[in-house]
């Protein structure tokens, strides 16, 4: 490439609360009929007055501290001042100078496989806007959405293509949902992000690094990565040929259309100044309680990062089988669960959980919280296939007979009489009876095709009810056909 893509990132998440930054409405807004879940306050009109949800405040630290920021010990809330039709009172109540969060970091792992640590210039605790439908050359406005708590997240350009950006999303996504701040649903509006985008490359023996573009409001990754390709490619070519971006001085806006796969020109950026901030008159000062602060800390969890490299270690699982398990923080706990009711059995839980029963939520559109197996079931269901009681047939039918109706797997393997077999006799007449009636396999076995045994085991498991012991099993068709 001739150039070198700098990007930074503003997303911008909403906070999981049940009631509004400044009003007593709800905050669950996404599929509620239009214009319902609104107040004088969020609505903006004369004499209301905002009062501050206090849980935003603190789910607003915990995110902070989930990504390695300083908690200042003074805050503010500011007006934020521009006209815009989903904004009801002509100003936004935000944060300039003084943010709940600053200074912190995610590592990811870089293109070129190193680890980068992309630096957080700062979270900022604001309201969220209404939102716009524009149908049929009208523009409709749904006020549900305004009012909404908001935590903006601000990257310094650190990052330096789609793929960073999107792993560095997937990083914030993960920590933020593992902390309870959020749950980060692009698909309702709960994650939205503002891509800062610019070119460096030499010329003439000059760095050149030309002013930048915002895309703005992105709500998918796809549309991320098509934007981010798109955009900086457009702005090589506009150097390239002479074009407005060799004198232009500030940034621009620009939107994306996901029907054409093009960036547009909204406006020219706005600065700081246009924006005429001042300290909110309506809400005092914040001074965060270091108590307060500490608390918010302890009650975290182990972040996902921490968690995959303590299951690698603490249990012996491979890299894979801990991003598996860590993905979803209520299967981490699971697996947990069911390992200290199965201890020094990990491998083989981890095995059930991301094969099994991953498979079964899967196929079933089931959650962990609506099954009726629980971990500990699970548990005694691998000590009793580890202590060689039931074989991996068997102890499939009982896991299904597990989901289905949430009794023990010993009380099933006893009803079911599916506990092994290892009658060498019996096994033995069953081997005879399969080899007699397959001659060609077993010729083939006999010719060096040692994958042909399998073709002997079905039938005979079959014979003896998927109860026969597998390692004496293996023994007596190795005998009969060597």
């Amino acid at each position: 490439m001739r150039y070198e893509t700098i990007i930074g990132i503003e997303c911008h998440v909403e906070l999981d609360t049940r009631s509004k930054m400044f009003c007593g409405c709800s905050a669950t807004w996404f599929g509620a009929p239009p214009n319902t879940l609104t107040c004088e306050v969020c609505l903006g009109l004369p004499g209301a007055l905002p009062y501050p949800n206090r849980r935003a405040i603190e789910l607003s630290i915990a995110a902070g501290i989930a990504l390695h920021c300083e908690t200042p010990e003074h805050t503010k809330f500011d007006r934020k001042n521009y006209m815009y039709p989903d904004l009801p009172k002509g100003y936004q109540i935000s944060q300039f100078d003084l943010p709940l969060s600053v200074n912190g970091f995610l590592e990811i792992q870089g293109d070129d496989g190193t680890v980068r640590r992309v630096r957080i210039r700062r979270a900022h605790l604001e309201e969220d806007t209404g939102s716009l439908l524009h149908a049929g050359g009208a523009t409709l406005i749904d006020f549900n959405r305004s009012g909404v708590p908001l935590l903006e997240i601000v990257t310094e350009p650190d990052l330096r293509s789609a793929s960073e950006s999107l792993a560095y999303l997937e990083a914030l996504r993960e920590r933020l949902v593992y902390a309870g701040v959020a749950h980060f649903k692009l698909e309702e509006g709960g994650a939205r992000f503002d891509v800062n985008i610019s070119i460096r490359f030499e010329e003439n023996g000059t760095t050149c690094w030309p002013p930048l573009s915002e895309i703005k409001n992105l709500n998918s990754f796809r549309a991320l990565e098509e934007a981010v390709a798109y955009e900086s490619a457009r702005l090589w070519d506009e150097w390239e040929s002479g074009g407005e971006l060799r004198t232009r001085k500030g940034k621009i806006t620009v939107g994306w259309s996901p029907d054409q796969h093009r960036t547009y020109v909204q406006r020219t950026k706005e600065e700081v100044d246009d924006y005429r901030y001042f300290p909110e008159p309506d809400l005092v000062a914040l001074a965060p309680d270091r108590a307060m602060v500490e608390r918010v800390r302890a009650a975290l969890p182990e972040m996902p990062s921490d968690r995959r490299a303590r299951f690698v270690a603490q249990y012996g699982l491979s890299d894979y089988d801990a991003r598996v398990l860590v993905s979803d923080r209520a299967l981490a706990d699971w697996f947990e669960t069911a390992v200290q009711a199965a201890p020094g059995e990990a491998k083989r839980v981890a095995n059930w959980v991301t094969s099994e029963l991953l498979g079964h939520l899967k196929a079933s559109n089931a959650t962990l919280q609506t099954i009726k197996l629980v971990p500990e079931q699970l548990a005694v269901l691998v000590r009793l296939v580890a202590a060689g009681t039931i074989n991996m047939t068997a102890a499939k039918i009982v896991f299904a007979d597990m989901l289905a109706t949430g009794r023990n797997a010993d009380l099933i393997v006893v009803e079911k009489g599916l506990a092994v077999v290892s009658d060498e006799a019996a096994i033995a007449a069953a081997v005879d009876e399969v080899i007699a009636a397959n001659p060609k396999l077993v010729a083939d076995i006999r010719a060096g095709n040692q994958r042909a045994i399998g073709g002997l085991i079905g039938p005979v498991m079959k014979k003896m009810g998927g109860r026969a012991n597998n390692a004496v099993l293996d023994r007596i068709i190795a005998e009969r056909v060597k």
